[in-house]
């Protein structure tokens, strides 16, 4: 049953919330792992649908909502708890009339009621703000139990952390599920969810080009140095349909971080000016939706290799398309480091323009 272009959907979802957190680091005095279970609840605002008919013909009925979610994290006297908000978009891909099953995608700000002090919390290397950013992604899959009720199910990952903007800065890294029920009290013949169109008439080629600015600290307890980064991003894609495209990506950075990793003898001012500069290579994916996009890319460096300590890194975040051929955004670097955990880099506010 196909929704109306003007007809919006709205209601609300209570989950439970549980998953395992990879801490950054064991405690300091017995070195035992401080991982562990971490459990909570997601409420969420949940809308089908926009009053715009280009959107609507396109993506379809937009399942979109603003969730509120609430941790009690593992080891509660180190990591305490996570208040989350995160305004989140749901991608289809297999849409039937009962269910849905697809990606989500949320990005929004995390606080935390415990972080690092280095006589009260020495342990909680993981977070030393009260404010942080917050990322989620993951599958899910909502079954429609009667015209207004519908049961969600999902996985995935959520990632918080400050973007190095103050150390230490380990990140909080959870692999969860939850489980939970939808409501909507307007659904009078069930929920009516148009499905998307992607199909595109003719694939086409893009390229953008962005410089970004970002600010990091490095370091731990007496070592910790500050200073600028500054990036020149370019990417080269082709649109598969109208809401994906994938292709290459090739950085280049003025950042000291690389000769300074596992350095805690160096400061900013012992790095040469010639040891900034490195190059990295990677496959790019982008998702759009109307005005807004969300890139992925996978990287690995390229040059100078000897200065490189950790050489694979992660990119993405949220932009916004100004014009056409003008974008900004905020976007989040993230460096797979030697534990194989996604540790946090920056965050870059940039300024771009595509062809």
């Amino acid at each position: 049953m196909a929704q109306n272009n003007a007809e919006r959907t709205r209601g609300f979802e209570l989950a439970c919330f549980s998953g395992y957190h990879f801490a950054s680091n064991p405690a300091f005095k017995t070195g035992a792992s401080l991982n562990g279970i971490a459990n909570g609840l997601d409420i969420s605002w949940v809308q089908y649908g926009l009053k715009k008919e280009a959107f609507t013909k396109t993506f379809g009925s937009a399942r979109m909502a603003l969730q509120a979610r609430i941790i009690q994290m593992n080891n509660a006297d180190t990591f305490g708890y996570c208040l989350g908000v995160l305004p989140s978009y749901f991608v289809p891909i297999l849409n039937k009339q009962q269910f849905q099953i697809g990606m989500k995608l949320s990005y929004g700000i995390n606080f935390n009621s415990k972080q690092y002090h280095e006589q009260n919390n020495f342990d909680n290397r993981a977070i030393s703000s009260g404010v942080n950013f917050a990322f989620d992604w993951g599958m899910h899959m909502q079954y429609l139990l009667k015209e207004n009720l519908q049961f969600t199910i999902g996985t995935g990952l959520y990632h918080v952390s400050n973007g190095s903007l103050k150390m230490p800065n380990g990140g909080i890294n959870i692999i969860y599920g939850n489980v939970g029920l939808s409501y909507f009290p307007n659904a009078k013949k069930g929920l009516g969810i148009q499905k998307p169109n992607y199909h595109l008439e003719k694939k086409q080629f893009h390229y953008m080009l962005h410089i970004a600015g970002a600010y990091r600290e490095l370091g731990y307890f007496n070592y910790i140095t500050k200073f600028p980064v500054f990036t020149i991003s370019n990417n080269a894609y082709f649109s598969l349909n109208k809401l994906y495209g994938i292709g290459l990506g090739l950085d280049a950075f003025y950042d000291a971080t690389q000769v300074l990793l596992y350095r805690s003898d160096l400061k900013v001012a012992d790095v040469a000016e010639n040891q900034k500069y490195f190059m990295a290579i990677g496959i790019y994916n982008r998702m759009e939706l109307g005005k807004l996009f969300f890139p992925l890319g996978i990287y690995h460096y390229l040059a100078p290799i000897k200065f490189v300590q950790e050489p694979v890194y992660v990119r993405f975040g949220l932009g916004y398309q100004i014009t056409k051929h003008f974008y900004s955004g905020l976007f989040f670097k993230g460096t797979i480091n030697h534990k194989q955990q996604l540790q946090s880099d920056f965050m870059e506010w940039s300024l771009g323009f595509n062809l």
